[in-house]
C-alpha cells in the first residue's frame, strides 16, 4: 500500500477524469490520499472530493498557503480557522503552509506572521504541519527553530516537496520529528537529487505527489496524478537498495505515525 501524503486532488485539472485516476491509483497500490488546503476557497472543493473517489481513503488538511497571504491574510485565517473548529475531527495536519520567496519577497512579514500563527494552531490542536518552502529555507529555519523553543518541542510535520541538500536535513532533523516529501522533482535530474536521497533516514520518508504539479521525468507532458508516484517510489526503492515492498510499507508506516492511521 502507498500514501500519496500531499496531492491536490480538488484541482480542476482532474475534472471528468475521476474514474481513469482511481482506477489507476488502485492498480498502482495507491490507497490513501492527504489534500492540502491553499485558501479559503479551497475548503468546500476539498469537501467534495471523497465522493468522486469513493474507493480512496481523503483525508484533509487545513492552513493558508503562503503565496495566498495577501492583504486580506488575517481575514482568511480568521475563517480558516472557524471552518477547522465546525469538524475538527476532519483533519489530519495544518498545511499546506510555509514561506514562499520565488514568486514574491515582498510578502515576507506577513507570510512569517501567519506561519507562526498557523504553527501555533497546530500545537493547540496536536496535529502535524505540512511545509511549503520554496526559496526561502534561510529565512524559514529561524523561525521554526524559535516556534519550536516557544512550544517546548511539540511542532512536528514534513517538509513537502523537499528541495534543499544534506545541510538543510540535517537542521531539519535536529528540530525534532520532521520528515521529508519527496515526490516527482527527485527523478529530474539524478545526479544532484540522489545523494540528497541517500542521506534521508528511511523513517523520515514520505511519498506524495503534488498532483497536478511535479510529473515525474517517465510521464513528461502529462498532469501528475496519483497513480504516477509508483514511479517515484520505484526510484527511491531503487536509490535506497530496498525493495519496492519494503519501501511501501516503509513510508505508509510514516506517513501513519506522524498523520495517523
Amino acid at each position: 500500500m502507498l500514501v500519496d501524503t500531499h496531492c491536490h486532488l480538488y484541482d480542476e485539472a482532474f475534472d471528468s477524469r475521476e474514474q481513469q485516476i482511481e482506477d489507476l491509483a488502485l492498480k498502482n497500490g495507491l490507497t490513501r490520499i492527504l489534500l492540502p488546503n491553499i485558501d479559503v476557497n479551497s475548503l468546500p472543493k476539498m469537501d467534495a472530493v471523497a465522493a468522486k473517489y469513493p474507493a480512496l481513503e481523503i483525508q484533509k488538511m487545513i492552513g493558508l498557503h503562503p503565496c495566498y497571504v495577501k492583504e486580506d491574510w488575517s481575514d482568511q485565517l480568521d475563517q480558516i480557522e472557524a471552518w477547522y473548529h465546525q469538524k475538527p475531527e476532519e483533519f489530519c495536519a495544518v498545511g499546506e503552509i510555509g514561506l514562499d520567496l520565488y514568486w514574491d519577497q515582498s510578502t515576507l512579514a506577513i507570510q512569517i506572521e501567519a506561519l507562526n500563527r498557523q504553527i501555533d494552531w497546530s500545537v493547540d490542536w496536536d496535529l502535524p504541519i505540512a511545509l511549503h518552502v520554496r526559496s526561502s529555507f534561510k529565512e524559514l529555519f529561524p523561525v521554526l527553530e524559535a516556534a519550536q523553543e516557544r512550544h517546548g518541542g511539540k511542532i512536528r510535520g514534513v517538509f513537502h516537496c523537499f528541495s534543499g541538500g544534506k545541510k538543510q536535513i540535517n537542521r531539519a532533523l535536529r528540530l525534532g520529528e520532521f520528515y521529508f516529501g519527496l515526490g516527482g522533482s527527485i527523478t529530474y535530474n539524478r545526479s544532484a537529487t540522489d545523494p540528497v536521497v541517500l542521506s534521508i533516514p528511511q523513517d523520515r520518508i514520505l511519498l506524495e505527489t503534488d498532483a497536478p504539479y511535479l510529473t515525474p521525468s517517465a510521464f513528461k507532458g502529462q498532469k501528475n496524478e496519483p497513480g504516477f508516484m509508483l514511479d517515484v517510489a520505484q526510484t527511491i526503492s531503487e536509490i535506497k537498495g530496498v525493495s519496492l515492498e519494503e519501501l511501501a510499507a516503509l513510508t505508509t508506516a510514516n506517513a501513519e505515525k506522524l498523520f495517523g492511521s
